[in-house]
């Protein structure tokens, strides 16, 4: 009986975060956290069954749901592949899966491994291994490894690439540089992350009528974004309200 209890306790919990994230009516969650059975099954129904007849919706949903049920599985999955296989591919599969769960020493790790021989300046692992070291506060490694990128593969400096560029800039203490990199970014992109940090470093430096017009940016954008954008700029969007005041 409580297990019975327990599994439909965490039914309850995937489909609600899978409601949330999907931007669908908060009436969803309501019916699913306090009419669980009837609520769970219209869900089933009414909503997961239609997106599964989208084969790409419906992988999207069911790796949503299995994360929510299940957030170590993929992180063990990977690391049972790797043990069973020591490859490249499955060395950046699990430093991925690593950064995702916040072991960036981990993730680190697997990537300096991963650039030997034919790998030495793949493109991939240099960008994952600099994503790891600017999230761990590792500026001038991840400096170092973005510019052998730039240097082998100029046309992988893309703005992802871009933007952990001038925050490694910034984390240096160069800022002059982290705005110039920041502005030039601006010109071929323009999410809410990017004019966040833009602004954020603007107002460090004392340009605050530059920062406040992309803050303000950021709040318009953000009333004209649909459901799925917004949620991924939230953290952002929340920033720039902050800044505001």
């Amino acid at each position: 009986m409580q297990t019975t209890g327990l599994l439909l306790l965490l039914v309850q919990i995937g489909f609600a975060i899978h409601a949330l994230r999907r931007g669908y009516p908060v009436y969803w969650v309501f019916l699913i956290v306090f009419v669980p059975l009837i609520g769970c099954l219209l869900y089933v129904i009414m909503v997961l069954l239609p997106e599964f007849t989208q084969s790409r919706v419906a992988g999207d949903g069911a790796r949503a749901l299995g994360k929510a049920l299940n957030p170590g599985k993929a992180l063990r999955e990977r690391q049972e592949a790797l043990e069973i296989s020591d490859t490249i591919g499955n060395r950046v599969a699990l430093a991925e899966e690593y950064l995702r769960h916040g072991k960036l020493d981990d993730a680190i790790e697997l990537y300096e491994r991963s650039l030997t021989g034919m790998y030495r300046a793949d493109p991939g692992v240099l960008l994952g291994l600099a994503n790891a070291q600017v999230e761990a506060g590792l500026f001038g490694p991840a400096r170092v490894a973005l510019d052998t990128l730039a240097q082998a593969h100029p046309e992988e400096m893309k703005p992802p690439a871009r933007l952990l560029l001038a925050r490694a800039l910034e984390g240096l203490g160069e800022r002059q540089a982290a705005l110039a990199e920041y502005a030039c970014l601006l010109q071929t992109a323009t999410g809410a992350e990017i004019k966040c940090r833009y602004a954020q470093l603007l107002s460090a430096v004392g340009r605050e009528s530059e920062a406040r017009k992309l803050f303000e940016e950021i709040l318009k954008d953000a009333k004209a974004g649909n459901r799925h954008s917004l949620q991924l700029s939230k953290p952002w969007i929340d920033a720039a309200r902050r800044a505001l005041g």
